[in-house]
């Protein structure tokens, strides 16, 4: 999921909104009065209609928002869990490993250690072994 992409978008909705929130103003501003007839109350009702429109667009435009924010947050939620449980499986790896080492070695460690005592003048003969 490309959740830069996904804020983006959101960005480029809400510069539309403030675009039409812009020409609405534009309108509103400039329908004073239009002149005899009926041109000033449709300006006014098409101004009306698009005040509407823009309120739902911004709303679906918060919906939208809120549920990248979401899907965000759910991802890095997700990536963060994988961190940690990849995390964990690497020390219990780590850890078997040095046990399954230690264990391994330690026939050899008590032999060195047993060659270390007999040369230190222990009972067979001047550290030699025989077999």
């Amino acid at each position: 999921m490309n959740t830069t992409s996904l804020a983006i978008r959101v960005g480029e909705l809400n510069a539309v909104a403030d675009s039409v929130g812009e020409v609405i103003s534009t309108l509103n501003a400039a329908s004073g009065d239009l002149g005899p007839g009926e041109i000033t109350a449709a300006v006014t009702e098409v101004i009306d209609q698009w005040q509407q429109n823009l309120g739902k667009m911004r709303d679906k435009i918060g919906t939208i928002a809120d549920n990248v924010r979401g899907a965000v947050a759910n991802y890095e939620s997700v990536e963060q869990g994988g961190r940690d449980r990849m995390m964990a499986l690497a020390d219990e790896t780590v850890a078997e490993q040095l046990v399954q080492g230690l264990v391994r070695n330690a026939p050899d460690v008590q032999v060195a250690n047993q060659h270390s005592r007999q040369g230190q003048g222990g009972s067979t003969g001047g550290g030699r072994r025989h077999r």
